[in-house]
C-alpha cells in the first residue's frame, strides 16, 4: 500500500524546515574553515569531529526538507 503524496511546499512547516536548511549550511561553512584553520595543531581532531557533526546535521535538514516537498 502506498500513502498518497501531498506536497507541502509554501507551508510554514517548509519554511521552517528551509531555514533550518540554511542554518545548518552556515554552521557547516564555518566548521569547514575551523576545521581547515586548526590543520596541523592540537586542535585539529575537535575541529574534524565538529565539521562531521556538522555535516550530519545538513544531511539531515536536507532529508528533512526533500521529505516535507514531497508530502511524505
Amino acid at each position: 500500500m502506498r500513502f498518497p503524496e501531498t506536497p507541502r511546499e509554501g507551508t510554514e512547516a517548509h519554511a521552517s524546515a528551509l531555514d533550518r536548511m540554511t542554518d545548518a549550511r552556515e554552521a557547516q561553512r564555518h566548521s569547514r574553515d575551523a576545521s581547515d584553520a586548526a590543520r596541523g595543531t592540537p586542535s585539529e581532531p575537535a575541529r574534524a569531529r565538529d565539521l562531521a557533526a556538522a555535516d550530519e546535521q545538513l544531511a539531515a535538514r536536507e532529508a528533512w526538507v526533500s521529505w516535507i516537498e514531497r508530502g511524505y
